[in-house]
């Protein structure tokens, strides 16, 4: 049984794709605009994972704010 996230319209367009989430293994990218978009597809993932007894671990969890400004003091790691 798979699950669709489908809440945040921003997305990358691979191919004729448009993807919001890209998991690999054990792994998973969220895609988004903007902060907000971000925690919404956060919580509903969270949510999601939770129905299949899964839960996120916190001290692995990363975020990376990336902007397209020449500046790259603005890019947050």
């Amino acid at each position: 049984m798979t699950q669709s996230i489908k809440m945040v319209p921003s997305c990358i367009k691979i191919g004729k794709e448009q993807l919001n989430v890209l998991a690999y293994a054990d792994d998973i990218a969220l895609v988004g605009k903007n902060e907000i978009e971000i925690r919404k597809l956060f919580v509903e993932t969270k949510n999601i994972a939770r129905k299949f007894g899964l839960q996120i671990n916190q001290e692995k969890t990363k975020y990376m704010i990336v902007e397209r400004k020449t500046s790259l003091k603005k890019n947050k790691i």
